[in-house]
This record gives C-alpha cells, structure tokens and sequence, in this order.
C-alpha cells in the first residue's frame, strides 16, 4: 500500500497549490498507483518546491491547452513548448523535477512507483520495463480516456466501487507498460538470463518446496522455459545451478535448526528434506567443510 510519495495532498503541496485536490489509489498492495487533479487557474507564482527523490514516475494528462514555462530536470533546463488538451508529459522522481508555468493549468496526474511496474512485469509474466518515455506533450487518446473515466468516477458524490478503480489501475499499469515503456532507456537482462518475473518466480517456487522432492521440469514449468534453457538460465543468473543453490537454502535452514533448538541431528535431518543423518552430514560438510555437531559444537560453546 502507498503510505508516501508525490501525489494528493503531498504534490499539491509541492506545487503550493491552494486547498484539497481529489485524488484516489487505484489498485492494492505492490501493485497500488494513485490519481490526483491538479488544478492552478492563476498559474504559479513560483517555481514548484523541490520533490524528495523516490523511484517512481509522474505521468501528466493535461486537460487544458497552454504554452510558456520552465521545467528543470537534474538541474539542467529543458524545453517545454505546446501543452495540448490530452498533451502527456512523463517525469521520473528520480530526476529532481522543478517547473514554473505562469499560465493556467488542469492536469490529471498519475503516480506509479516502479515497484508497481516490477509487480505488473511479474504477476503477467512480462519483461520488467526500466523507464517510461512518451514524446514531450505529445496527445494520447487513451490515457485521455482513461483519465476522463476515473475523474468521473472519483468526483461523484457517492463512493467509487473499489472493483472498478483496481481494474483502472491495472489497465493504466497495461498502457504504460506496453506504450510508454516500449524502449527502455537501460539494458535488459543478460542473453540467456532469467528476466526479473522468472528469477523471482523460480526463487518463491523452489522456497515453497524447500524440503520436498521438486523436479527440475516442475520449476521450469512455473517459468515458461524448456527444462534445458531453464538450467542453463537459472546457473547463469544465480551462478549456480538449481540443486545448488536448493541445497544450499537447506543448509541455511539447518543452521538456523541447529542454533535455535534441542533437536537431535537425525530430526533436523527429517525436517529439513533430508533423507536421513549420514545424508545431511555429507551435504553440510560439502558446502560448509565441517559437520553440523561441529558446526553446531563451536557455535555454541557445546563440549
């Protein structure tokens, strides 16, 4: 759930505007972004306050045509021209965005973390974008839309339906995404690496499974991959292959059995997927280079 950032009250506040701005979140938990109107019928009289750097973006719908102004990005001045009616302008929080617009302006403003973007790459299995880029102000017809409808919805008298804000949300996640973030500005994951959904897939799979009997073909499965490109995949991301790196959450599990408990080493061998103790000895000693008494002897002053 967002608790901070630049939207509602708090970028209102940065654009020393005058009262309550509507505003809504769209969507839950990782995946939340927020909405807010953003209206100034004057103008600024001042150049907006600095924004506390965070990973997120502020996409901007104008809804009312104007021209004139600065905007300063990482200190440096750039151009801002023709600010159409449907016009968008993208920034990245990361840039330290400082603007000036004498004339009057209307803008639905649309907060996304980019932890809502990496939930959206992975819960539909997508390459995660690194930056969200649009032409300066040029029109879009369907966040118009899309901002049009949310307006509508949040200004009625009534509550808005949370059914229907989630799947606003979802939809805008959609379109930023597949239009905004068509061409990322860093590269993508190494040829013949796990992409970030997968890693993270693979990784909650293989966890879920700690102690049971999961086959190479099952992990592969949850990836979408071939069980050949998915080893290969899998060691040249993690460095290790998957028994490897399954062995060694293992070990990691019995090492904490080990200083939390009174369990023999046989029952630590049993609740932590190993067949018996001969086995659990011969894999802890192969990746640590001693046996678990031992290791358990010296870490707790044991004689």
């Amino acid at each position: 759930m967002i608790e901070a950032g630049a939207y509602g009250e708090r970028m209102a506040g940065y654009l020393h505007l005058t009262g309550v701005p509507i505003h809504a979140a769209l969507g839950s938990g990782r995946s939340e972004l927020a909405v807010t109107r953003l209206q100034a019928p004057m103008g600024f009289t001042d150049p907006t306050s600095p924004i506390p750097l965070e990973k997120a973006f502020s996409i901007h719908l104008h809804l009312r045509a104007n021209q004139g102004g600065r905007l300063w990005l990482s200190g440096k001045l750039v151009p801002t021209g023709k600010r159409p009616s449907g016009g968008v302008t993208i920034l990245d929080l990361e840039e330290d965005p400082i603007a000036f617009f004498p004339n009057p302006i209307d803008v639905v403003q649309f907060y996304i973390p980019r932890m809502a973007l990496e939930e959206f790459a992975y819960e539909n299995r997508i390459a995660m974008v690194n930056t969200l880029s649009w032409p300066h102000c040029e029109t879009d017809a369907t966040l118009k839309h899309l901002g049009m409808a949310v307006l509508s919805a949040i200004q009625r008298n009534e509550p808005t339906p949370k059914i229907f804000l989630d799947y606003i949300g979802q939809t805008i996640l959609a379109h930023a995404t597949s239009i905004y973030g068509a061409t990322p500005a860093a590269p993508g994951p190494i040829r013949g690496q796990l992409v970030p959904w997968q890693s993270r897939r693979a990784m909650e799979f293989l966890d879920a499974n700690l102690y049971g009997d999961v086959s190479l073909a099952s992990v592969a499965a949850e990836c979408n991959l071939s069980v050949s490109h998915f080893a290969h995949a899998f060691r040249r991301t993690f460095g290790r292959p998957p028994h490897r790196w399954l062995m060694e959450r293992r070990i990691d599990a019995v090492k904490n059995l080990l200083l939390t408990s009174r369990l023999t080493l046989a029952e630590v061998a049993s609740k932590c997927g190993f067949a018996d103790q001969s086995a659990l000895n011969r894999s802890f000693k192969r990746v640590l280079g001693e046996s678990p008494g031992e290791w358990r002897r010296s870490r707790k002053g044991h004689h």
